[in-house]
């Protein structure tokens, strides 16, 4: 079965009537990244998912609504089955488009990053409790022409009076893409009252590997605030870099609302990035990529019930050679808002 019927079976779901009450029902989350609050457009200029989690369940046997292949692979993913973890597994939807800074020019422009754009399909399965997460992903998808960057751009800049992207005649060729994703986290440090305020910090482990992204990264997490969801940050990525998770269950005041703030320190070792790298099995434009990149990742969240809102904004340290290439930004600089509906 493929991954567009993981995504349809998915889709039809409806409320779990018997749902443990300490643990979350099925979320819809979707999430908006854009450069626009840095008050730029270059490099990874927008991004967009649509994301569903299954609800929380105590097996992989108990998931609801999703088909039943989704529970046999859980079940033969090394890690993810173990005494005192719960269990759920997602679906998303998205794109991520990169242009260079001069969007007026529509010659290439050799010494800035490539026009690009990506449109994939993921599907997810994590195993977690409040000490440790286990998460693994899968992500297919096309870059090139076919995943509507150009289209995207084009069409919002239009309706939002922005200027015209020239450029996308030089864009990245089109390319199947793959890459699969494994992470691991675990709790460090926490104190507190559950209740009221509280901290904790966890490390974050994360590999990827495919034609999208070839990379490694560790992360320290920490998390400040009210009454705050037991479990792990959700940290935003543009697809592909990182994983698509709800990691929570429910704070030790589920009446209350949870309020609080994160920060994320990440530091990454990147082989492949096919957005500054170019094509993987053809020449195309690309440019010198700085193999070690940090970047921090700051967020305010509020969760109720039914529905939460998370702000985050992240800066990077210099991923191209910026030397070599004046035109290009070599920072990272994006704002990101979640919004997230569970049932």
């Amino acid at each position: 079965m493929s991954l567009l019927s993981l995504c349809l079976a998915l889709g039809n779901t409806s409320s779990a009537s018997a749902q443990d009450t300490s643990v979350e029902s099925a979320t819809w989350r979707f999430e908006f990244d854009n450069d626009v609050f840095f008050n730029k457009d270059n490099k990874i200029s927008s991004g967009w998912s649509l994301q569903k989690q299954s609800a929380v369940a105590r097996s992989w046997n108990a998931l609801e609504d999703v088909p039943d292949f989704v529970r046999r692979l859980g079940k033969t993913i090394p890690t993810l089955t173990e005494e005192g973890l719960v269990y759920r597994a997602g679906i998303a939807i998205g794109q991520v488009i990169q242009t260079p800074d001069d969007l007026s020019r529509s010659d290439l422009i050799e010494d800035d990053v490539p026009y690009a754009g990506a449109l994939t399909l993921q599907a997810t399965w994590y195993a977690f409790n409040d000490d440790e997460f286990r998460g693994f992903e899968i992500t297919t998808g096309v870059v090139g022409p076919p995943s509507l960057a150009e289209q995207t751009q084009k069409t919002v800049h239009k309706l939002i009076g922005s200027p015209d992207p020239k450029g996308w005649d030089n864009q990245i060729s089109t390319e199947p893409v793959i890459n699969f994703n494994y992470m691991r986290k675990q709790k460090t440090w926490r104190g507190g009252n559950p209740a009221g305020l509280s901290f904790d910090t966890a490390i974050n482990g994360n590999v990827g590997l495919g034609n999208l992204f070839t990379q490694a990264s560790v992360a320290l997490e920490m998390r400040f605030g009210q009454n705050i969801p037991r479990g792990f940050v959700y940290v935003p990525d543009p697809i592909g870099l990182s994983m698509h998770y709800k990691a929570t269950l429910k704070p030790a005041n589920p009446q209350a609302a949870s309020f609080y703030g994160t920060l994320v320190l990440r530091g990454s070792a990147f082989a492949h990035n096919i957005f500054l790298d170019g094509n993987t099995f053809r020449d195309s434009h690309s440019v010198d990529k700085e193999p070690l990149v940090g970047m921090a990742i700051a967020g305010l969240h509020y969760e109720c019930e039914s529905w939460g809102i998370h702000f985050n904004v992240m800066a990077s340290s210099d991923d191209v050679d910026s030397s070599k290439y004046p035109a290009a930004e070599g920072r990272e600089r994006l704002g990101a808002i979640d919004i997230e509906w569970r049932f």
